[in-house]
């Protein structure tokens, strides 16, 4: 007589089952499988199972990190059922990423929420770092930033590795790249790794990921002042993918019925495709941007009319095509990559200059990079990089009044570098560098050295003690980068340089809470605005070369994104300083901004609605008063600034796509931004200010 194990063998029948992300419909492998209470297996990479259960119906129980549970019943012995996962929308909403610190140099690094749900950002990643340690916003809500007391142009933008002439629109500041292109944002204040270079002041680099690549996929956004979109698939089997991404801007429509005579626009797009290619993937990217701001004016006319009218713009573009290709050799890893770009900018608008000016630009940037593990105790990297550079301004500048700026130049930069890490078991590591770039333009030219050096170690627990030191060099650069107006005044001015030093601690001050503080000290020498007075680019030299310092203290207190409740509080207390005049006078620089408080929150609540906060404050600027009694030019602090951002964001999760939609105000309390002052002839000191408040409505849809 059969037993009842041999009968219900005898009587199996197969199940098959996918596991799939409910809404985005992504593949769930590993997901754990239970039929009658009884672990039966695991799917696989494609999110499938194959199982031999008794006929009938069966309970079922799907798990998976990060979704919530699934419990049903089914019928064996059909054809394959689809289960669907809910995500977790409360809690633990995320598997805990384990990210190693850096240990070439101290950095923040954005994920996921963190990138596009950051109150006040208005949904753009990039907007998300001036609400870090160390950063100063020039003026709000343009995206100008300032980091540890530097100019906001000698900041370095980068994606992918590739360098970015401009990292916004200056329409209300959006980044130039779709946000739900990107996969993480790395933020170094100071002391940045050798593979980047070229700038004194501090790094942001992002990286990019092909969306899912299973099958196609496509994502809509519609902001209030944007929309755009992601449409991706996969190609040849599985072996490559291509993505296509943009953004078209709607503005010039609410500025023309607010203000007749503005006009005002962007868009921007980006294309992405890669394949395997032997050992590694083949990567083509390209991207670009445009801007216009119009103005009309009247203007005093020399006809019968007695005026007329014209339309004054400023007009920047530019467009870029990286092709790259990285992949495993001889036991390490290389990439070897190839730029090449059009940049073009223009304004006619008087106030900036009074007779029209235009540059355009072209640029072959090669590069090369190789890193390995030479032992479980020593890394070494070591690449190459460099760009040749063309411009050809434009301008009714007579050619005997033109500043090396406006005149026709090529320009080569070259660069080295050689990178070693060093552990000493698990307490101690050391990181020494040096990176060495040649500077051409026309017949100038300059070589720098810039030696690196970050230490980690740890002294009991957790707590890791950091401290980083380095010498920085940069060509001559406008106080802000503005596409096709760099690569000048070599012979002039020289270059710029930093010597950085930081010192710091890491620690955990509760399960989920973690503390970072560093204190920093630079030496600058850079070439900073002639004057805050100067009202025309074409009369005099826009620049001058100026010794600074600047030193503070950062403070970081983070509870990490998987908690219910997640965010940030960063403190910065920062001093800046410049030497000027023959007895080089140490005055405050234009971006000197002594306190700075940032607490940004998220909590999610159930059925997916997130509610958000951000609370700024900043003591006001220290700004040079021109008095028109004596002359002299004596320095104010403007205003203290403060706003409060909020934000509320609901997610709808159905069975074949996924819905977001947010509501936010951006500076909710109406506060007053003062960005000058004005002594009168009578000794009155008068402010000019605004008060905006912005507010913004958006939806993602991903399927």
């Amino acid at each position: 007589m059969l037993g009842h194990a041999a009968i219900a063998l005898l009587l199996a029948v197969p199940l098959r089952g996918q596991v799939l992300s409910k809404g985005t419909r992504q593949p769930l492998g590993g997901a754990a499988i239970t039929v009658d209470a009884v672990p039966a297996g695991e799917a696989d990479d494609s999110g499938r199972f194959l199982l031999e259960v008794e006929s009938g119906p069966r309970r079922v129980q799907v798990q998976h990190p990060g979704f919530e549970p699934l419990d049903l019943k089914v019928e064996a012995g059909g054809e394959e059922q689809i289960f669907r996962l809910a995500p977790r929308q409360t809690g633990e909403r995320y598997e805990t990423v384990v990210t190693p610190p850096d240990e070439r140099a101290a950095r923040t690094t954005l994920r996921e929420e963190e990138l596009t749900r950051v109150p006040g950002s208005m949904g753009d990643p990039f907007r998300v770092i001036e609400s870090l340690p160390g950063v100063s916003q020039v003026l709000w809500p343009l995206a100008l930033y300032t980091i540890r007391g530097a100019n906001p142009g000698n900041t370095g933008f980068f994606l992918d590795g590739v360098r970015m002439p401009t990292l916004f629109h200056f329409a209300l500041g959006p980044s130039v790249i779709h946000p739900f292109f990107l996969q993480e944002i790395n933020f170094y204040p100071g002391g940045y790794p050798v593979r980047y270079g070229r700038y004194v002041s501090g790094i942001v680099a992002a990286k990019t990921a092909a969306p899912q690549v299973d099958r196609p996929h496509a994502s809509l956004d519609v902001r209030l002042f944007d929309a755009g979109g992601i449409v991706a698939a996969p190609f040849n089997e599985g072996r490559g993918n291509i993505a296509v991404a943009g953004r078209y801007s709607y503005t010039g429509l609410l500025v023309s019925a607010l203000q007749e005579n503005y006009e005002l626009g962007y868009w921007d797009y980006q294309v992405r495709a890669e394949h395997t290619m032997g050992p590694g993937r083949l990567t083509v990217f390209a991207f670009g941007s445009g801007d216009h701001l119009g103005r009309r004016v009247l203007l005093l006319s020399q006809t019968d009319d007695g005026v007329t009218d014209e339309l004054q713009h400023i007009r920047l573009q530019f467009h870029r095509v990286d092709v790259r290709w990285d992949g495993r050799v001889l036991g390490g890893r290389a990439e070897v990559g190839m730029l090449a770009s059009r940049d073009e900018s223009s304004t006619s608008i008087t106030e900036i200059a009074s007779r029209p000016i235009a540059m355009r630009s072209v640029t072959a940037a090669p590069r090369l990079s190789y890193g390995r593990a030479l032992a479980s105790w020593a890394d070494l990297e070591l690449g190459g990089d460099a760009e040749f550079q063309r411009y050809w301004p434009t301008s009714e500048i007579a050619p005997e009044m033109r500043q090396d700026l406006f005149q026709n130049r090529d320009v080569q930069a070259l660069g080295g570098y050689l990178g070693f890490t060093f552990r000493a078991g698990s307490r101690l590591s050391l990181s020494p560098g040096i990176r060495t770039d040649v500077f051409l333009e026309q017949q100038a030219w300059a070589i720098e050295d810039s030696p690196r050096l970050t230490v980690r170690f740890r002294p009991a627990g957790d707590v890791w003690l950091k401290a980083s030191a380095g010498r920085f060099a940069q060509m001559a650069s406008l106080p802000v980068a503005v596409p096709g107006f760099e690569g000048f005044g070599l012979d002039d001015y020289g270059t710029q340089t930093s010597l950085q030093g930081s010192f710091g601690v890491e620690a955990p001050l509760a399960r989920t809470l973690s503390l970072d503080a560093t204190a920093f000290y630079q030496r600058l020498h850079l070439t900073d605005l002639a004057s805050l007075f100067l009202t025309d680019a074409t009369t005099g030299p826009l620049v001058e070369v100026r010794d600074g310092r600047s030193y503070g203290l950062e403070v970081m207190l983070r509870r990490p994104l998987g908690q219910r409740l997640y965010g940030w509080l960063a403190y910065t207390l920062s001093k800046s300083e410049r030497a000027i005049g023959y007895f080089r006078q140490r005055v405050p620089s234009d971006w000197d901004q002594r306190h700075i408080v940032n607490l940004v929150l998220g909590y999610r609540l159930r059925r997916g609605y997130t509610l958000g906060s951000r609370i700024h404050y900043n003591t006001g600027r220290l700004y040079p008063v021109f008095d028109l009694r004596t002359s002299l030019v004596d320095y104010r602090r403007l205003d203290p600034f403060f706003q409060l951002d909020l934000r509320v964001d609901k997610r709808f999760v159905f069975d074949r796509f996924v819905l977001d939609a947010y509501v936010e105000l951006v500076n909710s309390t109406l506060s007053r931004e003062v960005y000058d002052l004005k002594q009168e002839v009578n000794g009155t000191l008068n402010s000019r200010g605004y008060r905006i408040a912005l507010p913004s409505v958006g939806v993602h849809a991903e399927w």
